[in-house]
């Protein structure tokens, strides 16, 4: 009678064990799929931080290119407006002369 009971409590402890088991196997490979989840998505955030990072760094030497040329333009402006200044000027000297001689 004595080992019965002692065969019924070591199967009751036995079968908790394998359901403790088996919930734990769960947990494990919930767990599993949770770390893949985490792993694919830290990757693609690896991979759009190093988009953004490439998109400042051409945004930057891009806009260096950018200014470099602007000043450029703007030499060039510069430049035609002092002759554009020029040529009026001589415009009015000459049309004072040609103004002058028309009236001797």
């Amino acid at each position: 009678m004595m080992s019965s009971l002692a065969n019924i409590i070591l199967f009751v402890a036995l079968v908790i064990t394998s359901a403790m088991v088996a919930l734990m196997y769960r947990k494990l490979k919930r767990l599993d799929q949770y770390h893949a989840d985490y792993q694919r998505i830290f990757d693609k955030t690896g991979a759009a931080l190093i988009g953004a990072q490439n998109a400042v760094a051409s945004f930057g030497s891009e806009g260096r290119e950018t200014l470099a040329l602007l000043g450029t333009r703007i030499e060039e402006a510069r430049e035609a407006a002092r002759q554009l200044e020029t040529l009026t000027q001589s415009a009015r000297e000459l049309a004072k002369a040609s103004s002058r001689s028309s009236s001797v």
